[in-house]
């Protein structure tokens, strides 16, 4: 009574997930209808790409989840150290190479409706379908909407509003929104933004944003070759722009070449973002390693 299975989320068969402290079937796991994640979209996750077997940024992500959680007052029933050495159990039992992790800490079930309740944690092992490449070789057009997330730098897992706006993106041809606030540019639903300018100066946005992991090695690649300016984007200098590009865990570096009727450039991948793709692949190559 009062559960809901975990079929609402998908999953593969026959594989396992965490919940809480243990490893279960996920087709065993569930959260209870008065979560605070279902009632109100209040929890957090994040998610990280296997390359073969082998966590890519599993640190970074790991720390990032649990600084989320601490945020936003969500006391995890695992410490860093277990919910790791769990992790690293799970990916072991599961045996699924090139797929995903995805850590989930809801809002617990709530007395009221309203009032943090005792979190549950989630850990789920799931498939990640490939982007196609033209994304990558000719670049992708976006939409533009007025909009900043609720708390920018915590990874909640309120997505009302990329989800809603993911139609009109489609209809005209475009595969995300980038989000921009009082004239300035902040994000996308899922990625981070930046331009190239006149003079192949690397810019993107500083506040807020949830400062990606993969943001963070672009920009670290990127700073040996180029310069890297971490400062407000505004709306108006999109015109002026050589090239744009995003990145996150499954796009990596992605050229953006038109946002909403205005093309980027001369409407094609720059060279600056061509190179920061080779030498962008080559250390993620060099991350798998280490």
């Amino acid at each position: 009574m009062g559960l809901i299975p975990q079929r609402f989320f998908y999953f593969w068969p026959m594989i396992k997930c965490i919940l809480n402290d243990k490893i279960i079937d996920q087709d065993k796991a569930y959260v209870h209808v008065s979560d605070l994640a279902l009632l109100r979209a209040y929890g957090i996750f994040d998610f990280f790409r296997l390359t073969g077997l082998k966590p890519l940024f599993f640190d970074d992500h790991l720390t990032r989840f649990m600084s989320s959680a601490s945020t936003l007052r969500l006391p995890c029933p695992l410490g860093y150290d277990e919910l790791k050495a769990m992790i690293l159990d799970l990916i072991t039992h599961n045996n699924l190479p090139d797929s995903g992790i995805r850590m989930v800490l809801t809002g617990g079930e709530s007395p009221n409706g309203f009032d943090i309740g005792t979190p549950t944690l989630f850990v789920l092992n799931e498939a990640i379908n490939p982007l196609p490449q033209s994304h990558f070789d000719n670049g992708i057009k976006l939409i533009s909407h007025e909009y900043m997330r609720d708390i920018p730098e915590v990874k909640t897992i309120n997505y009302l509003t990329g989800i809603y706006k993911l139609a009109e993106a489609r209809s005209v041809g475009a595969v995300d929104t980038l989000y921009h606030w009082r004239g300035k540019v902040s994000e996308l639903t899922r990625s981070n933004f930046f331009i190239v300018d006149q003079y192949n100066r690397i810019l993107t946005p500083a506040h807020g944003i949830l400062k990606g992991v993969n943001r963070k090695h672009a920009i670290t690649v990127a700073r040996d070759h180029f310069e890297v300016l971490e400062r407000d984007i505004f709306m108006k200098e999109l015109g002026q722009a050589k090239e744009a590009f995003i990145t996150g865990t499954t796009k990596k570096v992605m050229p953006v070449v038109q946002i909403d009727e205005m093309p980027i450039g001369d409407g094609k991948p720059g060279a600056v973002t061509t190179k920061l793709q080779q030498l962008y692949d080559q250390y993620l190559e060099s991350a798998v390693g280490r």
